[in-house]
């Protein structure tokens, strides 16, 4: 049974698709994620990130969420991967590898989930975009059900997909919530990496995670990074991926997108590793 139409989706004056929800525009907007290597930063996917706007003005993406019940972010949630799958056709050709997020609460019954990843299915079919391509980021949210975790992680891998556990140090993304799951990736928290970053026994603790993660078959990705010292101590501290905005902030999806990423052209950053000395 297909999923509730929730959104009207349109194409905006500047060529992006974007939807619209009672009073609200709903738009896309792209974060790159980077891969050390060869002694240099490459970007290697795109996070697809929400922003939300009443007229003209800003709208908080939680402050959004929080004004939504349970039922109707239900209906919404799966419209939201629809809307940034149909932005991704704006990413260069060969680059639309995507991360995107799923809730953990909403796959409570086989039949309705089976229906949304069937519709996920048909939408990437439709933008040329493989599973294999696409990382599935399990949000913080809370649940109790432990099995719930399992058959969501079961019936994405099946399909072909990637699996990370999104934002983990924030809310109920802790390391039961990595066991349950047993992702690809691990994307850790923008606030704990900050915290963990500022001191030599935090780093050392950070360092600590990465290696464990990386023991058991499972990359990880540094979010939240403001600052070139934190982009070395990343690679110091061996991630495989970083994050932030001292690299590349969001973009709203549109026809400009593959200019923009091709700027990046990131330096040798050797500079950054001499600043990762500080914890020697």
């Amino acid at each position: 049974m297909p999923a509730t139409r929730t959104f009207d989706f349109e194409t905006a004056d500047d060529g992006a698709i974007v939807a619209r929800h009672g009073d609200v525009t709903l738009r896309t907007a792209f974060q790159p994620v980077f891969r050390f290597q060869n002694g240099r930063l490459s970007p290697v996917a795109c996070e697809a990130l929400l922003r939300v706007m009443r007229g003209t003005t800003p709208v908080l993406t939680d402050a959004w969420f929080s004004s939504l019940d349970m039922p109707e972010f239900r209906q919404i949630e799966p419209e939201l991967r629809r809307l940034h799958i149909r932005n991704a056709r704006h990413l260069p050709p060969g680059q639309q590898r995507l991360f995107l997020n799923f809730d953990p609460r909403i796959p409570e019954s086989g039949s309705g989930f089976d229906a949304i990843l069937r519709e996920l299915g048909s939408e990437l079919r439709d933008a040329g975009i493989s599973p294999a391509d696409v990382v599935c980021e399990i949000t913080e949210a809370h649940t109790d059900r432990t099995e719930i975790l399992t058959h969501l992680s079961y019936e994405l891998r099946a399909r072909g997909f990637l699996i990370a556990v999104d934002d983990f140090g924030a809310h109920a993304s802790r390391l039961g919530r990595v066991t349950a799951l047993a992702p690809d990736i691990v994307k850790f928290d923008g606030n704990l990496v900050q915290r963990l970053l500022a001191t030599r026994a935090g780093f050392g603790t950070l360092a600590t995670l990465v290696a464990r993660f990386r023991d058991d078959g499972i990359h990880s990705v540094l979010e939240g990074l403001e600052a070139l010292w934190q982009v070395g101590l990343a690679e110091k501290a061996d991630a495989a991926m970083v994050q932030g905005y001292v690299l590349a902030a969001p973009r709203l999806a549109g026809p400009d997108l593959p200019a923009w990423l091709g700027q990046y052209h990131v330096p040798r950053h050797s500079t950054n590793v001499q600043l990762a000395k500080r914890y020697n």
